[in-house]
């Protein structure tokens, strides 16, 4: 599980995140628009897993679901519209935003 965990966190970086770096850090429009277009379509390819599954590896939440979070909240500012066909990926950002936080307190020590 860790090994598909940290290949998808690799191809988030190599396919999706590189693209993200450019949408913000560039003037040139034809890159902008070439970048949204690949995040897009990448995007509409993890739709499928998620028809299966409730997170990312299955049905637990994990770092792949904490890493995707903030691409997927910020593809309006983006101006990314993804298609139809991407609508299991949007009801998976749904359920990510609904999540309620967890503590970050430590468990309590027993004396």
């Amino acid at each position: 599980m860790r090994a598909r965990a940290r290949l998808f966190l690799f191809n988030f970086e190599r396919e999706l995140f590189v693209h993200v770096q450019t949408i913000e850090n560039t003037n040139n429009q034809k890159a902008i628009e070439k970048g949204k277009l690949l995040i897009r379509d990448r995007l509409t390819q993890l739709a499928p897993i998620l028809l299966k599954s409730k997170y990312m590896l299955g049905d637990e939440f994990s770092m792949l679901d904490v890493a995707i979070a903030p691409l997927l909240w910020r593809l309006d500012h983006y101006g990314i519209d993804l298609p139809k066909s991407a609508a299991p990926l949007m009801k998976y950002a749904e359920r990510i935003f609904s999540r309620r936080p967890t503590s970050r307190r430590s468990p309590r020590v027993r004396r």
